[in-house]
């Protein structure tokens, strides 16, 4: 067995082995109501809550809102209430570059239960109320409208090369077998110019989903010696970049950047205790 088919079979074993529930979706022309699951658009807000501010003080906009009642293929996730993404207006779409859980420049917020009262009216009119940043903010956002969300039917996913733990997993065993002590894949690639190791996720582009495992246009945000995010080991939301069709018309639905993904990150025990304090916020692009 030469190297590379070595290399191939210890990848192949990490992936058969690895798997996780994943809740894929895909965007539909036209935004439901204030209950219903979206990417963009008008939320749902309880009468008693004011409008999400930055840490600016400045009013955010709905990235995504998902309706928990369409979520029972993912069992540590909420199946009931609202579960919301907000994000900042500014050039870099509220990410944190030093720390990535602060909730300074994007929001996550939870409503275990819903006042079917509250009224569209009712929140355009806290949105208005909201300071706004100044000037043109039309390149402030990843989003060219505001679309439904369509869940596929829950599906097993397995890991795939772009997880640093399908890289920490490969390496323990390389080394094991090896004798050799590379800290990262980088390593591996300088030492042993062996690439392609892992075969190919089945999933296709766009990369919408819930659950699962990331995809990433640059690098996992939580690999590294000491990262503090590397417990953040379920992916609560993640939105591709997405386009219409030749056939629609042609056109962007949602942008990253050049053509990038962004993901949301959480511990999978704050997750089953419904706590979104520390959630990791994440774009890149090509």
């Amino acid at each position: 067995m030469s190297e590379l088919e070595l290399a191939r079979q210890i990848a192949g074993e990490i992936v058969e082995r690895n798997t996780e529930p994943v809740l894929r979706f895909t965007l539909e022309q036209g935004e439901p109501g204030i209950f219903g699951s979206k990417v963009g658009g008008t939320p749902y807000l309880p009468r008693d809550m004011a409008w999400p501010l930055d840490s600016n003080g400045m009013g955010m906009r709905l990235l995504a809102q998902v309706d928990c009642a369409a979520l029972e293929g993912l069992p540590d996730f909420p199946h009931r209430g609202l579960l919301q993404f907000f994000f900042g207006l500014d050039d870099v779409f509220g990410m944190d570059f030093d720390d990535p859980t602060a909730q300074k420049g994007f929001r996550v917020l939870y409503h275990e239960t819903v006042d079917s009262a509250v009224t569209q009216a009712e929140v355009l009119a806290k949105e208005a109320e909201a300071p706004q940043p100044e000037g043109d903010t039309r390149y402030y956002t990843p989003l060219f409208g505001a679309y439904g969300i369509r869940f596929a039917p829950a599906a097993v996913q397995h890991i795939n090369s772009q997880d640093f733990r399908a890289w920490d997993q490969f390496l323990a065993r390389w080394n094991e077998g090896h004798g050799t002590d590379f800290k990262t894949q980088w390593d591996y690639y300088r030492a042993t110019k062996i690439n392609k190791e892992f075969p190919a996720p089945k999933e296709k582009a766009p990369f919408h989903q819930l659950g699962g495992y990331p995809y990433f246009t640059q690098e996992d945000p939580r690999a590294g010696i000491d990262n503090p995010i590397t417990d953040l080991d379920v992916i609560l939301f993640q939105l591709d970049s997405d386009m219409l069709s030749k056939e629609q018309g042609g056109g962007d639905l949602v942008l990253w950047g050049d053509c990038g993904v962004c993901n949301f990150f959480i511990n999978r025990e704050a997750l089953k205790k419904r706590d979104f304090s520390r959630v990791c916020y994440n774009w890149d692009c090509c």
